[in-house]
């Protein structure tokens, strides 16, 4: 076949080579994509059905946020942290007995992120704080300390404290925005192990049969 002739239909029987630096061309209107051969090489060795990869038509996520929802991401935090949106969904460790800051990034839908006290509780506060202490956190932290269940109610704060000498191995905030605001829920064994500052914080107490252990809800019904 000469160059630059049209062919319809193309049956290859056998092998076709293409010289390391050939490109594919398909057209687009009145223009044409571009495939590099090497782009093409990646693909050797998927062993997805077509159905499996037909799973993926109309995905719009962009790769970053597939990875964000799909990777297990946990960080052993011993020093002032500014967070950033890309480690979104992190799990963060706060492992160490002197007080540190970790800043969170610009309020933007969909961020979240988890802060655990680790194995090394602290001596003194460490605290999580919104950026340019916007005061954007609501939500709520409970405690089973107590057979009856306090829940303290938190609204506009900028400040998350993990409070020294109270603040226990597993206590844990978690974060997550809706681009207006950071929506928390947090768990602490001792009352008062976890506060929020410059903000308003109402503690109530709910009779209970029985505790629970979530942060949503302190009673079991």
């Amino acid at each position: 076949m000469k160059g630059h002739q049209r062919q319809r239909r193309l049956i290859i029987t056998d092998t076709i080579t293409f010289g390391i630096n050939a490109i594919i061309r398909v057209r687009n209107g009145n223009d044409y994509d571009e495939i590099d051969i090497t782009e093409l090489a990646v693909l050797d060795g998927i062993t997805a059905t077509t159905a499996e990869l037909n799973i993926m038509d109309g995905v719009t996520a962009t790769a970053a946020e597939i990875n964000a929802n799909c990777d297990v991401l946990n960080e052993a935090v011993t020093a002032t942290n500014v967070i950033t949106a890309a480690e979104t969904g992190t799990h963060f460790f706060l492992n160490t007995a002197t007080a540190f800051v970790s800043t969170l990034p610009v309020v933007a839908a969909g961020l979240e992120y988890w802060f655990h006290i680790g194995a090394t509780e602290p001596t003194t506060s460490h605290t999580v704080v919104t950026n340019a202490s916007a005061n954007v956190i609501v939500g709520n932290i409970a405690t089973t300390e107590d057979a009856l269940g306090s829940v303290a109610t938190v609204t506009d704060a900028d400040t998350i404290s993990f409070i020294a000498n109270k603040a226990v191995h597993g206590d844990f905030a978690h974060v997550w925005s809706d681009g207006t605001d950071w929506y928390l829920d947090g768990m602490c064994k001792v009352q008062d192990g976890m506060t929020t500052t410059s903000g308003r914080i109402t503690y109530t107490r709910t009779t209970c049969r029985r505790p629970s252990t979530s942060a949503s809800s302190p009673c079991v019904a």
